[in-house]
């Protein structure tokens, strides 16, 4: 009997030596979206060799916080529900102990909580491989939520690239909800069915972390053909080119800007480049410079490349720039179709010629305003002098006096001429179509007392002739020596 109840002891003493487990939740009933706890308490066990692998059916493992007493730890795991209705927490096992199934009611929305819808559209629904589509996510609540852009994971065959976001109102089930909806484009690189997973979707509100669970896209992407060249994809291009000079100096570079939109990645466009950039003995061509712009329409899944193209004429004359054909396919008529950029005829020109006609035009200005400048001396000279000459003539008193003034009289201020006879072959010399020989033959006849006519008429008939008298035209380099 001793010995009985010895062993009994020992049994008893081994059972509570090898620890306890237990596992509870802090609410039975909870919404979608928010977050419900799981509390694990073991004794004598290690919390931190937790399986927490069969939670993932259900629910999404978002933390975990584990703290230890002297005997005990506590493990307490945050959850989120992914789906509806009624879901338990399964047992969950640490060495030899398990914990009890735990049941929880998942609700669609409750008094506190909005209802959410989420869903996957794609523009169009079945692509082909290469082609830029728009991948388009939208939820919809009742405006209270604040929601982040998730992040979609990584898959080979696919390639994801995030455009913008945009929010408006729409209907769901006859009701008036909030709609947000997240772009992306999406290329397939390879053909066959597919599937796009989301992770969970964070959204606050009130301060409150809440994630739900996201929704799923199947497709379908439909291979291109084999015969195919590489680097062409199945959407038309859209070409935009700046326009060109007309003219262009000899040996100095040309950049030619032009912004190509459709499906073609950098490294295809410029290999569809450099095939068809060739140098010749009138043109050099260096490699092109392509740079990512932005699309006007920031939820345009289609790529938009700005192309600079370096070239450098190295004849004068006209030129012609290389024709550029961008080729794509057209999956409705399964044949290869193309873009084509026409060459374009710039004439080009020596500047070393062009600033030697430059210069020589500059001389033949400078010096035609030279002679200007001068001819507007000499006029105003000559005017002058005739104005000082018929002053005098005017002023003359006596017949002595009028012969003196008019022997002065010259339009290029020579000295006074020896006689009056030497004057009137110098004004001849210096005028054209001015006769005062019988003038002077008069004023000759007055001074020797040989003629009636008072020295007022001949003075008035002198004002008259030379009044009217121009000198000859010259040149600034040809003088006609003075005569004395």
């Amino acid at each position: 009997m001793v010995k009985t109840l010895l062993l009994m002891s020992l049994l008893a003493g081994g059972l509570a030596n090898a620890g306890s487990l237990s596992a509870r939740l802090d609410k039975t009933s909870v919404a979608l979206g928010e977050p419900v706890g799981l509390t694990l308490q073991a004794q004598g066990l290690s919390l931190e060799a937790l399986d927490v692998g069969p939670l993932g059916a259900n629910f999404d493992v978002f933390g975990r916080t584990l703290s230890r007493g002297t005997d005990s730890e506590i493990l307490v795991l945050t959850l989120y529900p992914r789906a509806v209705g009624r879901v338990q927490i399964p047992p969950l096992q640490v060495e030899a102990r398990r914990t009890a199934a735990l049941p929880l009611a998942v609700t669609d929305g409750s008094d506190s909580m909005p209802r959410v819808t989420a869903n996957w559209t794609l523009e169009p629904a079945q692509p082909q491989v290469n082609q830029p589509v728009r991948l388009t996510l939208a939820i919809c609540d009742d405006g209270s939520l604040q929601w982040q852009r998730p992040a979609l994971p990584t898959h080979t065959g696919r390639i994801v690239r995030s455009l913008g976001e945009d929010e408006g109102e729409a209907e769901r089930a006859g009701e008036a909800c909030t709609l947000h909806r997240y772009h992306w484009a999406l290329l397939a690189t390879q053909g066959g069915a597919a599937t796009l997973t989301v992770p969970m979707l964070d959204a606050t509100r009130f301060g409150q972390r809440l994630r739900f669970p996201g929704p799923s896209l199947s497709y379908q992407a439909a291979a291109l053909p084999a015969w195919l060249p590489a680097h062409v994809p199945p959407v038309a291009p859209v070409v935009h080119a700046e326009p060109l000079p007309a003219r262009w100096p000899l040996q100095r570079p040309l950049s030619w800007r032009l912004e190509v939109e459709g499906g073609y990645s950098a490294d295809g466009l410029k290999a569809l480049l450099d095939l068809q950039l060739r140098e010749s003995p009138a043109l050099g061509v260096y490699p092109p410079l392509i740079e990512p712009v932005a699309s006007e329409d920031p939820n345009s899944p289609l790529s938009r490349y700005a192309v600079t193209l370096f070239l450098q004429p190295r004849a004068s004359g006209e030129v012609t720039l290389p024709t550029l054909n961008l080729p794509w396919y057209d999956p409705a008529r399964d044949r290869l179709a193309s873009q084509v950029l026409p060459g374009r005829s710039i004439a080009v020109f020596d500047p070393r010629l062009q600033l030697a006609r430059q210069v020589a035009g500059g001389l033949a200005g400078v010096l035609l305003l030279a002679a200007l400048a001068w001819q507007i001396r000499r006029m105003a000279r000559w005017r002058m002098a005739r104005r000082r000459g018929l002053r005098a003539i005017r002023q003359a008193q006596g017949i002595a006096e009028l012969a003196q003034a008019v022997r002065q009289f010259s339009f290029t201020g020579q000295p006074p001429a020896s006689s009056l006879g030497e004057w009137q072959r110098r004004l001849a010399r210096e005028t054209r179509g001015c006769d005062v020989a019988d003038a002077v033959r008069r004023m000759e006849q007055q001074l020797f007392g040989q003629a009636l006519p008072t020295p007022a008429e001949l003075q008035q008939a002198l004002l008259r002739k030379l009044a009217q008298a121009r000198p000859k035209p010259r040149t600034p380099w040809k003088r006609v020596p003075a005569r004395g």
